[in-house]
């Protein structure tokens, strides 16, 4: 086992960010910003991935309505002052009493020994993985949508499935080979449904002239509506519009199990040759080192770690915890805080703000959330929105949408590419390539 105990200077605190995503990467910019003329902090960040990837837009990959580059950010090119070291390396495990996370380096063709950073302050922020809830099958079966992979791997089967169709030699083969199933009506299957409904109308539809008419996608949510995260107003509007964009709904429908041609249900089952699983996520698993019984609390079903007020383990002061990986009370709601994008950007900048504050020995801030509103895209034209307690819907609040999302890229590369193939679509058909 290699150990790195390299310090730039012994007076400076080294901080080691565990995460690439929201969470992490904000973390990083709010400790740059208050620590970049004093040079009081060395900074080493820890990604899985040299690339950062803006999640909420990830289902327009996956409908060819955006290219993989317009939604990711190269780690390596955020600001470098003030980062010392930025290691592609997965996270063995966090030995918390010895203060030293345990990683492996990403691709390394001689199978690198496991390495050893000391820290002064950690920050855990490896998000989430899909939540199959156990569900036999499911994990087996289903495509999910949380990273790039899975976003041309979904893109991938429909053109594919698509092909096959169109050389069937009759109506009922075609229609079994193009049945989509997305389970999980959330945000993300909403979308999602919403993106290949335009796919399959407009430019499967003009490639594979025989088939598209036999296309069935159905969108299934255990709950009665639609995102019941937010009010009841968003699932009436986003049933109302996908039903009339030809996906099929179904409520109140819990999946029994998964199947390689089907999906089964508890009183019924439906053909579905791609079934696509948005039904939820469980925070990424940590292997804690010589922690004590009752010192890390998780919760049971999101696996998330129980933290103060202030994002902070209760017993380990020095280690903080945001995102996906989070779990701390919304005390109005007296429930957790949601798992989504939003809200792994404010952690991480609380998560910047009071490991500053406890670095100079200032008084830490309690996590706050004021919502500002909810957007969600469905489809080229259509977006719902709440902004500020106004409703929006229609062309307007698609425009929302795209601004919204336009600011909160990271990079001038990202949201220049992304405004030309927003513009292009506007004329032309998505790329419906196979990559």
């Amino acid at each position: 086992m290699m150990s790195n105990n390299m310090r730039t200077s012994e007076t400076k605190k080294r901080v080691v960010i565990v995460g690439g995503g929201f969470a992490g990467i904000h973390a990083y910019l709010g400790l740059h910003r208050k620590f970049h003329s004093s040079g009081d902090v060395e900074i080493i960040l820890i990604s899985e991935r040299d690339y950062f990837l803006f999640t909420p837009m990830i289902h327009e990959v996956a409908a060819g309505g955006l290219l993989s580059t317009n939604v990711t950010q190269a780690l390596r090119s955020l600001p470098r002052c003030c980062i010392s070291r930025f290691i592609e390396a997965t996270l063995q495990a966090a030995d918390l009493p010895a203060k030293k996370v345990l990683i492996r380096r990403v691709n390394d063709s001689l199978n690198s020994e496991i390495e050893e950073i000391p820290y002064d302050y950690l920050v855990l922020a490896l998000g989430s993985d899909t939540n199959f809830y156990k569900t036999p099958g499911a994990e087996e079966y289903c495509l999910t949508l949380k990273n790039l992979a899975d976003a041309l791997a979904i893109k991938a089967r429909v053109i594919d499935c698509f092909a096959r169709a169109e050389e069937a030699p009759d109506p009922e083969t075609r229609r079994q080979w193009l049945t989509f199933t997305i389970v999980g009506g959330g945000p993300t299957g909403v979308e999602l449904a919403a993106e290949l409904a335009d796919l399959i109308k407009n430019e499967c539809a003009q490639n594979f002239p025989r088939s598209a008419g036999e296309a069935k996608i159905t969108l299934i949510q255990a709950g009665a509506a639609l995102v019941p995260q937010v009010e009841a107003w968003f699932a009436k509007q986003a049933t109302k519009i996908l039903k009339k964009i030809g996906v099929g709904i179904r409520l109140n429908s819990k999946v029994r199990e998964v199947k390689s041609d089907e999906v089964i249900l508890e009183n019924d089952k439906l053909p579905s040759r791609v079934t696509v699983w948005t039904a939820g996520v469980k925070a990424r698993e940590i292997e804690f080192r010589g922690v004590k019984d009752g010192e890390i609390v998780c919760d049971e079903v999101t696996r998330r770690l129980k933290v103060n007020q202030y994002l902070q383990l209760a017993s380990y002061p020095e280690v903080f915890i945001a995102g996906d990986q989070a779990w701390i009370c919304d005390v109005a709601q007296q429930a957790p805080y949601p798992m989504r994008a939003q809200f792994a950007v404010r952690e991480g900048a609380c998560v910047a703000d009071n490991l500053a504050r406890q670095i100079t020995e200032k008084k830490l801030v309690a996590f706050s959330w004021r919502d500002a509103g909810f957007i969600i895209s469905l489809g080229h034209g259509r977006a719902l929105a709440k902004l500020f307690g106004i409703r929006l819907a229609g062309p307007l609040a698609w425009f929302m949408y795209r601004t919204a999302y336009f600011f909160k890229l990271f990079g001038w590369r990202a949201k220049l590419r992304t405004a030309l193939e927003w513009t292009l679509g506007l004329f032309l058909p998505r790329d419906i390539s196979k990559l």
